[in-house]
């Protein structure tokens, strides 16, 4: 028997009993159909924790804190200090791009009429790619910048103008934009303000640095967004000159902070020296494989340090949902395999009420396999209708529990731009895939045993059937 012949008679078979063949394809659109919707809300639930861990920093960095200098190693080796050395060798371990000292400084900052108390972040120019901020205006830091600086884009919103009535605050206009201005600095915090009566002024005047803005950071979800972002050697020099000035004037005078004398970022890149014996106070480890950040955390504790990393929430979210996940998946396999079984109650059905219409097929000169292939291929027809409409029906469904905010948890961000629902259901394009071919194995493999069972009908006992 041909194929083409195999593949009529099999569909002619299925419509002649089109009821008993409708309720079976709508067994096996719903087991699709529910193993499909059950993976989709597992799916969205991990996405919705993506982006809530991204919200709280580039979940591919590691934070890197020198808290146990002086201490020992779980092997008991004294800890070493965090210096330029050690960060060569965080440059060799598997997953890493290497490391940046990064250096924070508090300084006023003036532009136009409007004054600012501002954050600097001081990192290698050759850094600032692998760190992955986002610049949405004019350009990143580049070798070879000097008094150049990218700034956050909220940055721009703490600018206030100091001659404004006191009883009366005074923000920047909406709109004001740091790239067109004219910008200084100042280890002074009564930089660009009148002195207060009765407060001490500095002995020795703190010389404004000009500075050029040369792009603007866009939302980040970490310490990028209102910070200004500048190349460690400006800053550096900028940290020495700020303690300078703050031993001439006795430690009093209200000048800059210094937060922390280095903050490293590991991407490839040669070391810088510090002057601190116990070197940088703090890490910021760039590794350039998800599946490797972990494992690069395991083996900087090994040093003694402290690490910290957003993916250790994200492990913990894991955690706390992968019950539910299970739960859901087991349901949608249940719903499946229910499905299967009326699929071969249905093959074995057929085959008693065409009994005598096996044994005419087989004395006519049908030869078994054709008999197999002629069952098995209406179980795949039933897999294949049963298959496509299941999907249809994920679809709509996965709709309607995004619309109707159907959370499972993990639904809902909170942005600058207020609050953000996320996807309750999400049904990437392989997963509409897998049911596809999924389905018609399976009724496939629900209908192997009727097949051999009609394959092995007596001939007689079959002419003799009613």
């Amino acid at each position: 028997m041909k194929l083409t012949d195999t593949l009529s008679l099999s569909i002619k078979n299925l419509w002649r009993r089109k009821l008993r063949t409708f309720l079976t394809v709508m067994g096996v659109m719903i087991g699709c159909c529910a193993i499909v919707i059950m993976l989709s809300l597992g799916i969205a639930m991990e996405r919705n924790f993506m982006t809530q861990v991204k919200q709280m920093g580039n979940i591919m960095q590691i934070q890197v804190y020198n808290y146990n200098y002086g201490g020992k190693t779980p092997d008991g080796k004294d800890i070493p200090p965090l210096d330029d050395k050690m960060i060569a060798q965080f440059e060799t371990i598997k997953g890493v791009e290497g490391a940046t000292p990064v250096i924070y400084l508090n300084v006023k900052m003036m532009a136009d009429k409007y004054v600012s108390y501002a954050n600097i972040l001081g990192i290698r120019a050759d850094m600032f790619k692998l760190l992955d901020i986002p610049v949405i205006k004019g350009r990143p830091l580049q070798e070879g910048d000097t008094n150049q600086m990218v700034v956050g884009q909220y940055v721009a919103q703490n600018f206030y103008n100091p001659k404004a009535s006191r009883y009366r605050w005074e923000p920047a206009p909406e709109g004001f934009d740091l790239m067109e201005e004219k910008v200084t600095i100042s280890w002074d915090m009564n930089y660009g303000e009148k002195p207060q009566p009765g407060v001490p002024q500095p002995k020795v005047k703190a010389k404004p640095v000009k500075v050029e803005a040369v792009g603007v950071i866009g939302q980040s979800g970490s310490e990028y967004d209102w910070s200004i972002i500048m190349p460690f050697d400006t800053v550096k020099q900028y940290q020495v000159e700020m303690e300078k000035w703050n031993k001439q004037n006795g430690n009093s005078s209200g000048g800059g902070g210094i937060y922390g004398r280095g903050y490293v970022s590991v991407a490839v890149m040669g070391g810088s020296g510090n002057s601190n014996d116990k070197g940088y106070e703090r890490v910021i480890v760039k590794c350039d494989d998800l599946d490797e950040v972990v494992n690069v955390m395991d083996k900087i504790k090994e040093f003694g340090y402290e690490c910290y990393s957003p993916i250790q929430i994200l492990d913990d979210m894991k955690q706390q949902s992968a019950g539910l996940r299970q739960i859901l998946l087991g349901i949608g396999i249940m719903s499946f395999i229910i499905a299967a079984i009326g699929i071969a109650n249905t093959m074995y059905m057929s085959i008693y009420e065409r009994t005598r219409e096996i044994g005419i097929i087989k004395v006519i000169g049908a030869r078994l396999k054709d008999i197999k292939r002629l069952f098995m291929l209406e179980a795949w027809w039933i897999g294949v209708f049963g298959g496509i409409l299941g999907v249809a029906l994920s679809y709509l469904l996965s709709y309607l529990l995004n619309k109707f905010n159907v959370n499972l948890g993990s639904s809902v961000i909170w942005t600058p731009e207020g609050e953000v629902r996320l996807k309750s259901s999400y049904i990437p394009i392989w997963l509409s895939a897998a049911a596809l071919t999924f389905a018609p194995i399976a009724s496939l493999v629900a209908g192997l045993l009727p097949s051999r069972r009609a394959m092995k009908l007596s001939v007689i006992k079959a002419l003799r059937q009613d």
